[in-house]
This record gives structure tokens, C-alpha cells and sequence, in this order.
């Protein structure tokens, strides 16, 4: 049974989220649960209430919840017509009580193939930890709802062990399909719900752990072959048996069965394998089922338009691992990619007019399959990762006058879903480039050819100014005499006394009040601009 718990002594800012023993043992040690540790640490990092912390996340499995009674109720179909009605068909089958898998059983894996379908049809889901994945921990825990074992509340307060064990994943490994393989994607996915179900359970931390252990090692070496570049074959098979995968282990868990090789080693060597993955199996649409006779039919057949669909520690937050709630098909391709080109948005700070996409690695072999050309483009029109028009960017972008290209090109040694956005509009044009490092998760690598590092996560000021002496310690000042805690500060210049740049990451909310104050307090300041994704 999940119940609140008030920290006497801890301290949020031990908690990293970078070692799942550590994380266990501080449970053990506070008498709590690991879900009880991410929502003191979100109250501590959002300045927000509990309350308002656990609503957040309510909303999220509202969306999760939809999306599950959406395609096991109805046949969804892809929007190219490649996949789709196989949730509500097994969901169907499992109720004549013939199947070998026990029916209710059966359930939770039509449960995960009707999310991924809908992702595929571009629907709204929550990326949990990326929308490859997001079948997986949705249908475990609807599957658990529908038991009548336990009730809403306790469903989402489980999320947040969700969340904790996939930070740890994410800072001790990757949850990249491009950095690291199907492995990354689907094992994190698998390994967090069951961890989930065995907190849910009643389960100890330790059990937790040996869950996480457990999933994630049955799915070592699991390659991203994505047929024609897609979120489908054979990824929402995939969610389906994964899902059962990820019950199997948190029942041997709470049998009392132990994973040999601790959980951390096995995040590890997860790390490892991934990197030894040859690129043509790392979400390139080149390798494994990408790579065979039929895989290749369907990649030409897809591009061609001959299909029968309509159309083509860096991690410290819950909702950088259960979430966003985005509209398809890959949080890395498309909810990512919006974000980058809505950054590149907001730097233009004027009406974009013409757009160059410069894509390499997975971008550049899969951004037509995954819809990462019509993700960049709705960022730059200004959409959010939850807009329903990021299927049409196409045509929004006609129909603003915003003139678009997409060239493949080698940008240097960065993350493989990164891009190069030159983006012009009447009076200027600015560079950014930027990596999408899964999950919905973005980081600019270079600002106008300037080597700035910031996610947008948080409020980030983009300040251009003179280049002068005790300029930086006069704004530093200023933001810390009005309340704001600087959470990163860089600042280039062209040359002494030339043209500067300063970029300040804020962990508060920032008015335009603010702005005044800086501009009339700092006369060399030639522009602020806010920045924050979307």
C-alpha cells in the first residue's frame, strides 16, 4: 500500500538519480518508497505542492489511459497503412478464453499494441521513456486498473518510481533508440514497469531493483531496425510482448527470485552493448528487418507514396522520462525535432521566411519514415510537441510562405539524432545546432557557430550585448537582488570590446518585467530574448 511520507532530514539534492543501489538503499534507509523520493524531489526542484506535482502526473496517465481504450475498443490504423488493429483484434481474440496465455494476461500486451498503434496514427501518448517505447508501462498499469487490485491514486503514484528508476537508466546509459539500440527503448521501458508493478505491489526497494535486473537483461542486444524508418515494424509487436515481459519479472521479484548481476551492472553493460552496436542497427532503417528483401520493398513502396494511408545527470525530472504527452510517432524524431525548431523559433525572434534543415546520422537515414521533416518544420511554425497539426506542417508551412529544405550532411561528433538549423527570416538569420537526446529531451550544442550548451528546459535568457567590463557580474547581480538562481551561465564574445552573447539558464519563472528591468539597468544590451521549449 502507497502512503505519504514527510522527510525529516533528506535533502533533494542528494538525490542524483545516477546509481539504483544508492537510490535503494536511501528508501530503505528512510523507511519510504522510491516513488515517495521523486515527488519530494519534484516539490523540491518545481517550488510546486505535492498536489500539484501528483496532478500533473494524473493528467499524463489520463492521456496514457486514452490512448489504451482507443485502440483495443476500435481498429486504429497507421497513417501510412502498414500497421494497425492488432490491439483491438488480440484484445478481441483474449476474451474467447482459447488462448494459451492466460486471457487477462493477454490484455496487457493488446494494451501496449494499442498505444503504439496509436502513436503510429500520429494520436496524443506520453512518452514513457519514448513514444518507440510507450505501449509498455501504459499497458501494465491499465491492465493493473482494470484488475480492481488497486485504485487510481495508487496507480499514479506508482508512475514516479516509473520515472526514478528510467532517470537512472537515462543518466547511467541512454534511452535512444539512435545512441544505443531497441535496448535502450524498450528494455528501459520494460525494466521501469516492472519495477513499477513490484512497488505497486507492495514490494520492497531491493525488489524494485532486482524487477529493473531482471526485465532489462532479457532485453540486452535488442537492435533498432525500424522497417522504411518508421515507429511500427517491428516496434509495436514489440511493446506487446515486452509488456508481458515486464509482469513475468516483477512477479519473479516478488517471488523472491534475485537478479545475480546487480541492476546498475546491468544498465551498464546495456551502455556497453550499445555502443558496440554498428550504426546500421542503431535507428538508421538500414540494418536487421530494415535490411531484409521485404523490409526494403516496403521502405521503396512507403516513399514512394504506395501505401494505402493518408500520409508520410542531465536527466534530474519525472517528466523528463514520463513525458511529453506528444502526438507521434518518436519522442526522439518528432517530439524532440518540434523542440529543436521551436528554439530555432524563438532565437529568430521575427516571422521565419526560409528554412535549411541539415540532418545526419539516424535524422538523416530515417527523418521522412519517423516525420522528422514535419516535426522541425512545426517547431519553427511555432507548434507545440502536442499539437494536432504537426502532421499537416507541410502545408502550414505553404500557407505562411515559409520555403523549406532538408539536405543530409556530416556536422561533427555529436549525438546521431542532431540537426543544423539556418533559419531566415526579414532582418536576420540565426544557426542552431542541436541534438535530440531522447525522450523529448533536446540540447542546443551551438548558437550562431558560438559553442552554447543549454536545453530549454528551464527559462533561458539569450542576451546580446557589448562586450564590457562587469557587464556579466552587473546581471548576475541583478537577477540574484530580484530572486533568481542561476542555474547555467556562458558567455562568448567575437572579440574585446565586439559584439557578445550571454546565455543564463533561470530556474524560476521569468515575467517580462524582468526583461525591462534588465534592459533599462543595462544600457549595452542590444536584445533579450526568452527562450523555453515547448
Amino acid at each position: 500500500m502507497l502512503t505519504a511520507w514527510e522527510p525529516s532530514s533528506l535533502r533533494s539534492d542528494n538525490m542524483s538519480f545516477t546509481n539504483l543501489k544508492e537510490l535503494i538503499e536511501l528508501a530503505e534507509q528512510e523507511k519510504t518508497t522510491i516513488s515517495e523520493l521523486m515527488i519530494i524531489t519534484e516539490v523540491h526542484q518545481k517550488g510546486c505542492s505535492r498536489e500539484t506535482i501528483i496532478e500533473k502526473m494524473s493528467e499524463q496517465f489520463t492521456v496514457m489511459e486514452e490512448a489504451v481504450r482507443r485502440g483495443t475498443k476500435s481498429p486504429v490504423m497507421s497513417r501510412t497503412g502498414l500497421t494497425g488493429g492488432d490491439g483491438n483484434r488480440l484484445y478481441q481474440y483474449a476474451q474467447n478464453g482459447n488462448s494459451f496465455v492466460n486471457p487477462r494476461t493477454l490484455n496487457a500486451a493488446a494494451n501496449a499494441l494499442a498505444v503504439s498503434e496509436v502513436n503510429a496514427a500520429m494520436g496524443r501518448i506520453v512518452a514513457t521513456p519514448t513514444a518507440g517505447s510507450a505501449g509498455i508501462l501504459p499497458a501494465v498499469l491499465v491492465h493493473a486498473l482494470d484488475s480492481g487490485k488497486f485504485t487510481r491514486k495508487q496507480i499514479v503514484q506508482s508512475i514516479f518510481t516509473a520515472s526514478a528508476l528510467g532517470l537512472v537508466v537515462a543518466n547511467k546509459a541512454s534511452i535512444s533508440g539512435a545512441a544505443g539500440g531497441c535496448q535502450a527503448e524498450i528494455g528501459s521501458a520494460t525494466a521501469m514497469a516492472a519495477g513499477t508493478l513490484v512497488e505497486l505491489a507492495g514490494g520492497t526497494p531491493k525488489q524494485v531493483g532486482n524487477a529493473v535486473g531482471i526485465a532489462l537483461k532479457n532485453s540486452l542486444g535488442l537492435v533498432c531496425d525500424p522497417v522504411a524508418g518508421l515507429v511500427e515494424i517491428p516496434c509495436i509487436i514489440r511493446n506487446g510482448l515486452h509488456a508481458i515481459t515486464a509482469q513475468a519479472a516483477a512477479d519473479m521479484a516478488l517471488a523472491g527470485i534475485s537478479s545475480v548481476i546487480p541492476p546498475d551492472e546491468v544498465i551498464h553493460v546495456m551502455h556497453e552493448v550499445g555502443q558496440q552496436m554498428p550504426e546500421s542497427l542503431r535507428e538508421t532503417g538500414i540494418g536487421g528487418l530494415a535490411g531484409t528483401p521485404t523490409g526494403q520493398k516496403l521502405k521503396k513502396q512507403i516513399l514512394s507514396g504506395k501505401t494505402s494511408g493518408s500520409g508520410p545527470a542531465k536527466y534530474q525530472s519525472a517528466y523528463e522520462i514520463i513525458g511529453p504527452v506528444m502526438v507521434g510517432p518518436s519522442s526522439s524524431h518528432t517530439a524532440g525535432a518540434v523542440r529543436i525548431g521551436n528554439i530555432a523559433r524563438q532565437l529568430l525572434n521575427e516571422n521565419p521566411l526560409y528554412v535549411t534543415f541539415s540532418l545526419m546520422g539516424s535524422f538523416a537515414e530515417t527523418y521522412q519514415g519517423h516525420g522528422t521533416d514535419l516535426a522541425l518544420l512545426a517547431g519553427v511554425l511555432g507548434l507545440s510537441t502536442m499539437d494536432d497539426g504537426i502532421p499537416n506542417a507541410k502545408n502550414i508551412a505553404e500557407e505562411n510562405g515559409l520555403q523549406y529544405e532538408f539536405t543530409k550532411r556530416v556536422l561533427g561528433s555529436y549525438h546521431p539524432n542532431t540537426v543544423l538549423v539556418e533559419l531566415s527570416g526579414v532582418t536576420r538569420t540565426v544557426k542552431v545546432l542541436a541534438s535530440s537526446l531522447g525522450g523529448g529531451k533536446v540540447e542546443v550544442q551551438e548558437f550562431d557557430e558560438y559553442p552554447f550548451k543549454f536545453s530549454g528546459e528551464r527559462p533561458t535568457l539569450v542576451i546580446r550585448h557589448s562586450d564590457q567590463k562587469g557587464v556579466i557580474a552587473e546581471l548576475s547581480d541583478i537577477l540574484y537582488q530580484n530572486g533568481f538562481n542561476i542555474a547555467r551561465m556562458a558567455n562568448e564574445r567575437s572579440k574585446i570590446n565586439g559584439a557578445a552573447i550571454t546565455i543564463c539558464e533561470i530556474d524560476n519563472t521569468i515575467e517580462d518585467t524582468l526583461l525591462s528591468l534588465l534592459k533599462r539597468e543595462i544600457p549595452i544590451i542590444d536584445e533579450i530574448i526568452l527562450v523555453q521549449t515547448k
